[in-house]
C-alpha cells in the first residue's frame, strides 16, 4: 500500500470512522448515563496514578510538538535540556506503557466479567503498539525531539490544515512510520470501546457548562417576548380591561 493511502488518507479515515461511530454510540447510549465507566476510569487512575501521569504526559509531550515547534527547538539548543527533554519523555512513555500492560492483564487476560469488549483488546492491542513503537524510536533513532520537528510536526500540521504533505515521511524508518500510523488505528477503535462513553459523558458536560449562562438568557427573553405578546393580544381582543 502507498505512503499517500496510509498517511494521506487513513488519517481522515480515522477521524470519520471515530466521528460517525461515536454519534451512533451517542444516540443509542445515554452519554450522561456513562457513570460506571467513568467511575472505572477514575478508580484505575487512582490505581495507576503513575501510568495515567505518563499518559498524559506523553500527549501533552505530542501536543508542544506539534503546536510550539519553534519554541521546542531553541530550548533544544543546549544539549543538557534536550537530554533532560528527551529522558523525561521516556520516562512518562515507560510509566504508560507499564499502565497499559496493566489494563490488558486486567481487561483480555483475565477476561474480567466488567462489560469489557474485543474492541476494548483491540484498542489497548493498538495502542500498546503504538507506545512500544514510539519507546523504540526513542531507543534506536535518538534526538527525537530535533528531526521530529522538521518532518513529523510538519506532516502533522498538514493534516490539521486538511492538506497532507507525504513527502517528508518516504524517507523516514518504518518504525517511525508504524508508530504514526498505529496512531491511526487506536483513533478508529476509540469509538469502539467504552472509553469514548467517558468522552462524551465529559464533553456534554462540558458543552452544558458552556452554554447554561447563554440558554438561561435566552429563555428569559423568550418569557418577556411571550408576556408581551400576550398583554398585546389581550389589549387588542379585550381593549375595554384597559380603562
Amino acid at each position: 500500500m502507498s505512503d499517500h493511502a496510509l498517511f494521506g488518507v487513513a488519517p481522515f479515515v480515522s477521524v470519520v470512522i471515530l466521528v460517525v461511530a461515536a454519534t451512533v454510540r451517542a444516540l443509542h447510549h445515554n452519554p450522561v448515563s456513562a457513570g460506571p465507566s467513568l467511575a472505572v476510569g477514575r478508580r484505575l487512575a487512582a490505581k495507576h496514578p503513575l501510568a495515567a501521569i505518563g499518559l498524559l504526559g506523553v500527549l501533552l509531550g505530542h501536543v508542544v510538538m506539534i503546536a510550539w515547534p519553534d519554541q521546542l527547538l531553541t530550548w533544544n539548543r543546549n544539549v543538557s535540556r534536550l537530554i533532560a527533554f528527551e529522558l523525561a519523555l521516556f520516562g512518562l512513555g515507560a510509566a504508560a506503557l507499564v499502565g497499559i500492560v496493566a489494563a490488558i492483564r486486567r481487561h483480555v487476560l483475565r477476561r474480567t466479567a466488567d462489560g469489557s469488549s474485543a474492541a476494548d483488546a483491540a484498542f489497548l492491542a493498538a495502542v500498546l503498539l503504538t507506545f512500544v513503537s514510539g519507546l523504540g524510536i526513542a531507543l534506536v533513532y535518538r534526538w527525537a525531539a530535533v528531526w521530529s520537528v522538521m518532518t513529523v510536526t510538519h506532516y502533522a500540521r498538514s493534516l490539521l490544515s486538511l492538506q497532507p504533505s507525504v513527502e517528508r515521511l518516504e524517507a523516514m524508518p518504518y518504525l517511525v512510520k508504524l508508530h504514526i500510523f498505529s496512531s491511526f488505528i487506536v483513533i478508529a477503535l476509540l469509538a469502539f470501546t467504552r472509553l469514548v462513553d467517558v468522552l462524551l459523558t465529559v464533553l456534554v458536560r462540558a458543552v452544558t457548562v458552556v452554554t447554561s449562562p447563554f440558554v438561561s438568557i435566552v429563555e428569559r427573553q423568550r418569557r418577556r417576548l411571550q408576556d408581551w405578546a400576550l398583554r398585546c393580544s389581550r389589549s387588542l381582543l379585550w381593549p375595554e380591561e384597559e380603562d
